[in-house]
């Protein structure tokens, strides 16, 4: 695996959100390359045994290309993808140039919490149209407005591709493997240890997961409030000592508030992958009714409350809930953007009867939020800037 080979490569991946990175391998005098994606696209590469990259062109600016968008298909209209964007004197700009005019390297797959998964020497067949490409193509200047813009035409020019865009995207087939497809990962580094929930638990992750996925994903939710939230602040799935029954999956509490978080996953297989677009949307709809129905129920139960007692650990918490503002937060798989408005309907109405602010939030959603923002203050102020503007959009459509 690279990460025991090279374990100094964690530090390049550390600050990297999502995409592909070109690593120069000095004892192999080659390219290699690194792609951080969701669990979801990974299987979905090692499934398929290939991935393609479109080489988009900005079709109205003044350079002639805007970067990669990497495409994993579960699904034919769409795909699950991760953005790359390319900036005009970014020293990986050669290195990707060098990388993709080779016409065979090897890559490795990570997730968004920097563990390895998958390994596989890949063959880049039309590497001499790539490496053309490449030397000829100009890019945006690097900038803050000029990367969030780089990143919407990405998008949008892969939401709108055609026929010819399909055929000019580059295949890259995965082949011989760099070590075992089945990878279990124990986590003995001590990152969840002060956790509420976790003292006495060494965590274990996996690509496949079958049965139920849902403990996996709350772990993994925690990784992601720990970049904001300090650990002691983390309750994962706290239990009420007055009915011995779990009061919400996660419970982040602070000074200011008590943030209540509902999380629901689906297995992550081979056959969950494959399956149509329409079921995935019914089966996200079905969790978020339910989580709002479950976190319908423990707000209620903290408003007619003042304070909470809790057992994590065999430790009894009793958490004050005056001075706190209360808000909710469900987390699913994903959402499908033309989906949201209709996803979100059920949860912003129990906001407006409640006014208690509350986030609907895809995994990947939460991944790039609590990757962006510096501290609580700010997430919490992110929290309530949606819902705002979720509210104010409702009022508007209605």
């Amino acid at each position: 695996m690279l990460t025991i080979l090279y374990p100094e490569v964690h530090k390049y991946l550390k600050n990297f959100r999502f995409g592909l990175m070109p690593l120069f391998n000095v004892k192999e005098n080659r390219f290699l390359l690194v792609i951080k994606a969701l669990k979801e696209h990974i299987l979905t590469a090692r499934k398929n045994g290939e991935f393609k990259i479109y080489f988009l062109p900005d079709r109205t600016g003044s350079v002639s290309h805007l970067g990669f968008v990497t495409a994993f298909f579960d699904d034919h209209d769409q795909p699950l993808v991760v953005l790359t964007g390319m900036f005009a004197r970014d020293p990986m700009v050669e290195d990707f140039t060098k990388l993709f005019s080779q016409n065979e390297f090897d890559v490795y797959f990570f997730d968004e919490h920097n563990r390895e998964f998958f390994g596989a020497k890949a063959l880049n067949r039309d590497y001499k149209r790539f490496s053309t490409m490449l030397d000829t193509a100009t890019y945006p200047e690097l900038g803050p407005s000029e990367v969030k813009s780089t990143f919407e035409r990405l998008q949008h020019y892969f939401a709108i591709r055609n026929i010819e865009d399909d055929k000019m995207a580059y295949s890259v087939i995965l082949g011989e493997r760099l070590y075992s497809d089945d990878i279990i990962l124990m986590d003995n580094s001590g990152q969840f240890h002060g956790v509420n929930g976790l003292e006495n638990i060494v965590p274990i992750a996996e690509l496949i997961r079958k049965n139920e996925p849902g403990p996996m994903q709350e772990k993994d939710i925690v990784l992601l409030m720990t970049r904001v939230f300090e650990k002691h602040q983390i309750f994962l799935n706290p239990i009420r000592t007055d009915t011995e029954r779990e009061l919400t999956d996660m419970l982040v509490v602070t000074d200011d508030i008590a943030l209540f978080i509902q999380a629901k996953d689906s297995p992550n297989t081979e056959e969950m992958l494959a399956r149509s677009i329409t079921r995935k949307r019914a089966t996200i709809r079905a969790h978020i009714e339910k989580a709002t129905n479950q976190l319908r129920g423990v707000l209620t139960y903290s408003l007619e409350n003042s304070h909470l007692v809790v057992k994590t650990d065999g430790q009894i918490s009793k958490i004050p809930l005056q001075g706190r503002q209360l808000i909710g937060m469900i987390v699913v798989k994903e959402l499908f953007d033309y989906d949201y408005q209709e996803c979100s309907v059920s949860l912003l109405e129990l906001v407006r009867a409640m006014q208690i602010p509350a986030l609907l939030l895809d995994y990947s959603q939460l991944h790039e939020f609590t990757f962006r923002v510096r501290d609580a203050n700010e997430f919490v102020n992110g929290i309530y800037t949606v819902v705002r503007f979720e509210l104010e959009k409702m009022s508007t459509l209605n």
